[in-house]
């Protein structure tokens, strides 16, 4: 009996990939997915690697904070006029008290705008192997902090800050202290372990 022979004339041909072609592929998947928020790993890349905004309610806890600031000052001058006036001390110091007012109620009137920059400015990164916070208004600084740096992490909260559901990062160094503040209290806890591995990381490789 002859052994059956195979029929290769039909046979499909093998395809060869082009490791460039693969590596152009593999880019356009990734631009295509960084257009689609709902991708976890490029979510998780623009998440920690690009500039963040803090959340929009801050503005409203910035106003509130000005708005006490303002009540307390303006309290204080008029206490320090009533007490002027009934001891006879009626000179100069009313034109004191008066500009003090003056500076007061225009810094207040002018909270609106100067918090909408400020929010506009106001920034934070955290990248692989540094962080980053911007902050400032008519004087801004943007401050680097390399995580080797970094002593320990942790968070706080005050009774404005409690209200408004947002809690601050501390950022501990030999040389002071950084804040990442007023972020979402769910979204700080997850940020101040991201870092606490970060620098636990970055020390395990000095």
């Amino acid at each position: 009996m002859n052994d059956p022979q195979t029929d290769t004339s039909h046979a499909e041909p093998v395809e060869t990939v082009d490791p460039a072609e693969s590596t152009t592929t593999a880019e356009s998947t990734i631009a295509a997915d960084s257009n689609n928020p709902t991708a976890p790993t490029n979510a998780t890349i623009h998440h920690h690697v690009a500039w963040q905004p803090y959340p929009e309610r801050i503005r409203r806890m910035w106003l509130t904070d000005e708005a006490l600031r303002f009540v307390f000052w303006l309290a204080v001058c008029v206490a320090a006029a009533v007490i002027c006036r009934l001891n006879g001390w009626w000179r100069w110091q009313p034109i004191v008290i008066g500009l003090l007012a003056a500076v007061n109620v225009l810094d207040f009137a002018s909270q609106p705008l100067q918090t909408r920059y400020k929010y506009a400015f106001h920034r934070f990164m955290i990248g692989d192997r540094f962080l980053r916070i911007r902050t400032g208004w008519l004087f801004r600084s943007t401050v680097t902090v390399p995580y080797n740096r970094v002593q320990h992490v942790d968070t706080k909260q005050g009774p404005l800050l409690r209200r408004f559901g947002l809690t601050t990062i501390m950022i501990h160094t030999a040389a002071g202290e950084h804040e990442i503040a007023s972020l979402d209290s769910a979204e700080a806890e997850r940020m101040t372990a991201l870092i606490a591995d970060r620098v636990a990381a970055a020390k395990e490789d000095l």
